[in-house]
């Protein structure tokens, strides 16, 4: 992806779901209901609208990979967390928490940012 500051973070997206076609849209939230909360979304977020130690990626799903010698021809499902970052936009420790635990239990996470930046590695 080249470097570009005109982005919309639609195009950012649609970008990073062509790269990892495996992954679908991660709608996180809570709904409050006469009995109590229904949350939805990958983790599962607090009841309510508290702060969340962790918050998924944008887009979560899998990477086929084919694994080593050990299991020749198999193809492995790679839990995948992509997360998009539009103009002006800043991660949050929550993001950050989700993006280092996804990736020390080897998992793909990746932060694609407006200006062409995509994050691999952990973060600090």
């Amino acid at each position: 992806m080249g470097k570009t500051s005109k982005i919309t973070t639609k195009q950012l997206e649609d970008i990073a779901w062509r790269n990892h076609p495996l992954t679908w849209r991660n709608n996180r939230g809570a709904i409050k209901t006469k009995t109590g909360y229904i949350t939805y979304g990958i983790p599962d977020p607090p009841h309510g609208r508290k702060p969340d130690k962790l918050k998924g990626g944008d887009r979560i799903g899998w990477t086929d990979v084919i694994v080593t010698p050990d299991m020749v021809g198999k193809t492995v499902a790679v839990f995948t967390s992509i997360e998009i970052k539009g103009s002006g936009d800043q991660l949050k420790p929550g993001q950050i928490k989700w993006h280092n635990l996804v990736l020390r239990n080897g998992g793909i996470s990746e932060i694609w940012k407006a200006n062409g930046e995509i994050i691999k590695n952990e973060i600090g």
